[in-house]
């Protein structure tokens, strides 16, 4: 008797937990110490300065996002809250569901760009995660909008959304300038 209850709230845990957590895109394994020219399952060419957008939360919600930008060594940088991550573009792409990638128009201001990131995550690895800190100032301090923001704009005189230094809390969707960057892919 006590083996089948158990059998029974097993099948139940199972049938929930499946219906409940959504399925991760298929992903062909790869070798994280090796540097693809191309991101995972396009021919879209990885170029320094592409900024990585991705919706975040269980229901995807357009309210909430989060944006990485491609360093000169092709791995994507990220602000998060234990501070300023650096993921192979495979790991990257395995950790979210949908992304749009942007790249510079010009391939020189993407390099440039990532001057300034390399810098960043070189001086602060380890920067406090606050949305409330303005765009220009505290670099100790950063969130995923906010180090994009720098890069280009410091590293490249670029200011992607004609924002102001002074401004707080950015959501990441203000950085897709199409004065300067062509969206190359969507929803991958």
């Amino acid at each position: 008797m006590k083996k089948r209850l158990y059998s029974i709230l097993l099948a139940v845990f199972a049938g929930v937990a499946a219906y409940t957590v959504k399925p991760r895109k298929a992903q062909a394994p790869s070798n994280d110490n090796t540097v693809s020219l191309t991101y995972p399952g396009t021919n879209v060419i990885i170029t320094p300065g592409d900024l990585l957008f991705t919706p975040i939360g269980k229901s995807e919600s357009k309210y909430a996002g989060h944006v990485g930008i491609v360093n000169s060594r092709r791995e994507v940088i990220h602000s998060i809250p234990s501070g300023l991550m650096k993921d192979p573009v495979s790991r990257y792409f395995n950790k979210f569901r949908s992304i749009t990638i942007f790249s510079a128009k010009d391939p020189q201001i993407g390099i440039k760009a990532c001057g300034y990131l390399d810098h960043l995550h070189t001086t602060y690895p380890k920067a406090a995660y606050k949305v409330f800190t303005p765009l220009g100032y505290s670099d100790h301090e950063q969130y995923c909008t906010k180090i994009v923001w720098q890069s280009y704009y410091y590293g490249a005189g670029i200011n992607l959304g004609r924002l102001s230094e002074h401004s707080l809390a950015i959501h990441p969707i203000l950085l897709k300038d199409k004065r300067h960057l062509n969206c190359v892919a969507k929803n991958l």
